[in-house]
């Protein structure tokens, strides 16, 4: 228990987590901004507290980690083919394991992260989902590494998830049921708080699509933050934002030192 215990405490060490999540590709293939990950990583630097990829990525950037300033790395072991409509129409829908924890303890992994995805034409690879995720959470408890679910409902015609309250809470609670460490779930705004309450372990909120512009982005994270998570995670909204650098650092400012939204806009020149 004390290696999940220090790899927690590491990840929380400034009391709210920020992680990127930067493993879209799996699921949604080159997203723009994300073409090239060696020239998007580096601009990363000082903020967040772990960077979310598959273990190949990692062999792109992996100078990335190389100093004890480096954040932590969470390797993403599974994917699903239920947000690839852009290039392919899913049927059913289908989920697979990819790497196991090993592979990803090989690739320097610090954490772990698959989904839990709910609403699956066949209920056969729902159950399978589940399954899979017991026999990971039972690796990651052998070798002491933090197991993250991210739980989401999809259904036909929605480009990301749903973001209902009691949606939310039913998948929140169910991964919390199977035994995840951590959740990243979605923000619903109004009724999140009832999220936090349903969850057995710290909740990070999934970033989500782009946003309309910085205001309503920066406005999001504090709103959950205050809400009761405990902490973020971003991807799009971060590195498809105009200048990487100065982004990564204000939200670094929000979500470490709870540096008040319209202060950040201003360093930001939108105020």
């Amino acid at each position: 228990m004390s290696g999940l215990e220090i790899r927690m405490r590491r990840l929380f060490c400034h009391g709210k987590a920020f992680v990127v999540a930067l493993d879209h590709g799996l699921v949604m293939g080159p997203m723009k901004g994300l073409e090239s990950p060696e020239d998007v990583i580096p601009k990363l630097r000082n903020g967040p507290d772990a960077l979310q990829m598959s273990p190949p990525m990692v062999k792109l950037v992996k100078e990335n980690f190389f100093t004890k300033s480096s954040p932590m790395l969470i390797a993403r072991l599974d994917t699903a083919n239920v947000w690839r409509d852009k290039y392919f129409e899913h049927k059913e829908g289908y989920y697979s394991q990819l790497f196991s924890v090993k592979d990803a303890i090989k690739a320097g992994a610090d954490a772990v992260v698959t989904y839990l995805v709910v609403g699956y034409d066949s209920d056969q690879v729902e159950g399978y989902n589940i399954e899979t995720l017991a026999s990971i959470r039972a690796e990651a408890e052998d070798y002491g590494i933090p197991f993250i679910i991210e739980p989401l409902q999809v259904v036909r015609g929605n480009p990301d998830s749903v973001k209902e309250t009691e949606i939310v809470k039913y998948v929140t609670r169910l991964a919390s049921e199977i035994g995840a460490d951590i959740l990243k779930v979605d923000y619903t705004g109004q009724g999140f708080q009832d999220v936090v309450k349903v969850g057995f372990s710290p909740i990070l909120i999934r970033g989500g699509p782009k946003t309309s512009n910085d205001t309503e982005f920066l406005n999001m994270l504090k709103d959950a933050l205050d809400a009761g998570a405990s902490g973020i995670t971003v991807g799009r909204n971060l590195w498809q934002s105009k200048n990487i650098e100065v982004m990564t650092r204000a939200i670094a400012k929000l979500v470490h030192e709870n540096v008040d939204v319209g202060q950040i806009l201003k360093e930001l020149g939108q105020s």
